[in-house]
């Protein structure tokens, strides 16, 4: 088992899809997170409630603060928002990554894929980035290179570092490694 602060830059963690508004709650209340929703599965009402129960009134400072939201339509435009992105050390949390490139053209797929990949690993060299992906048929050739390029993690724990200080934030749980899980169904 290993724990959260032994999350490293320059790697792109794999998280299952169930695991992602876990996720967005923790890490909006240790670090704050950049959220990119491909898909239409993250409940935002929900996260301002379960925000409220854990914390009380300052739930809104951190909804303000502490989560930067951004919707990707298209995977064209998925591939504009990772590109904008600058170079900060927020965690960044993309949802869904695979479900915008159903709707392409297959000439386009692989092309726009390989282009989101590139500026994730850019991303990951700064700060912790996180996906969950679902690769159903026809998109498996894209689930076997997000197996490649990725760290399948199961849970994650707010002990997340800052990459200014290195040093955990806080004292909750462990970060247990899942087996290489799979991403496209067979």
């Amino acid at each position: 088992m290993n724990e959260a602060s032994q999350l490293q830059h320059g790697q792109i963690y794999l998280i299952p899809r169930q695991r992602t508004f876990d996720l967005t709650i923790e890490l909006a209340l240790t670090n704050g997170v950049r959220l990119l929703v491909c898909g239409n599965r993250l409940p935002f009402y929900d996260i301002a409630y379960e925000l409220a129960r854990r914390i009380g009134q300052e739930y809104e400072r951190i909804l303000k603060q502490g989560i930067t939201f951004s919707r990707a339509e298209t995977c064209t435009q998925l591939l504009d928002f990772l590109s904008e992105m600058n170079d900060q050390t927020t965690p960044l949390l993309v949802t869904d990554l695979l479900s915008r490139f159903y709707d392409e053209e297959h000439a386009q797929v692989d092309e726009l894929f390989f282009a989101c990949q590139v500026e994730l690993q850019r991303l990951s060299k700064d700060c912790l980035v996180f996906v969950s992906a679902d690769a159903r048929p026809p998109l498996e050739r894209l689930g076997h290179v997000l197996d490649r390029i990725t760290k399948p993690l199961e849970t994650i724990s707010t002990r997340i570092p800052r990459k200014d200080t290195d040093k955990p934030i806080n004292k909750f749980n462990n970060i247990r490694v899942h087996p290489r899980p799979s991403v496209y169904k067979k």
